[in-house]
């Protein structure tokens, strides 16, 4: 089976009908890595600096609710529930103001 059709006709037929990709363009600054490939295939943008691996292991228990509800948000953000734990471990202690604050009996 042979097509008549020019490439640059169908081409151009095709970028018709195909949405167009809006969005910023970010040209690393520094080599990429294995890691920085598997954060951009996971969908986490690329960083400045090489993301820190996590090698130390904390086991904690979590209220079936916390649980439940780690899992959502993990989902939503489209993270692993360790790499969501993290996140909010980090925002805790990055934020001294919040140190001293309370935690509330859900958890």
């Amino acid at each position: 089976m042979t097509h008549n059709n020019e490439w640059s006709e169908l081409s151009d037929s095709y970028a018709e009908h195909t949405p167009r990709i809006v969005g910023e363009v970010i040209r690393p600054s520094r080599p990429l890595t294995a890691a920085d490939l598997d954060d951009i295939f996971a969908g986490r943008p690329l960083a400045e600096q090489p993301r820190q691996q996590a090698s130390v292991m904390c086991k904690t228990y979590l209220t079936p609710d916390m649980a439940s509800r780690a899992a959502m948000q993990a989902e939503k953000e489209h993270l692993s529930k360790a790499a969501l734990l993290r996140k909010a471990l980090a925002a805790y202690l990055n934020n001294p103001t919040q140190a001293n604050t309370r935690i509330p009996q859900t958890a």
